[in-house]
């Protein structure tokens, strides 16, 4: 299976500005809006979401995720407070199993949200990630 990874980071040499919480939080609504298409994910138990309580690293956070939801289409990782939200997005064909293992990079402790397209709807987990040493700076 090929899987393409891609990261948000704040570029090489480029000035990184901190934003407030509330910016963090519009990005990512704004992310998650762009990628479903204005739908909003209902919270779903049937998405397993796993990565460490405590990252000591930043730069190359494991993660996996794995659905139960029928004929899953798309994964999407997001995390809350990098400068990028979306992380990560996976178009899995049909005859595919709903499971993907990346590592991500963090720019701070925040919630990884992991958001599956089925042909139910739009569906997600979330679970929050304590880093000891940020990876976007």
């Amino acid at each position: 299976m090929l899987a393409l990874f891609l990261s948000g980071f704040s570029g090489l040499g480029w000035p990184r500005a901190t934003a407030p919480k509330a910016a963090s939080a519009g990005k990512l609504a704004a992310a998650m809006e762009q990628e479903s298409g204005g739908q909003n994910p209902s919270a779903s138990d049937l998405i397993k979401l796993e990565a460490p309580d405590i990252a000591e690293d930043g730069a190359i956070v494991p993660v996996t995720i794995e659905s139960e939801l029928a004929n899953v289409e798309t994964i999407w990782v997001f995390v809350e407070k990098n400068p990028t939200p979306l992380a990560a997005r996976f178009d899995l064909d049909k005859s595919l199993g709903p499971f993907v293992s990346l590592r991500i990079k963090m720019n701070e402790s925040c919630d990884i949200i992991a958001m599956v397209k089925s042909e139910e709807g739009y569906f997600s987990a979330r679970k929050k990630v304590r880093v000891v040493v940020g990876g976007c700076g």
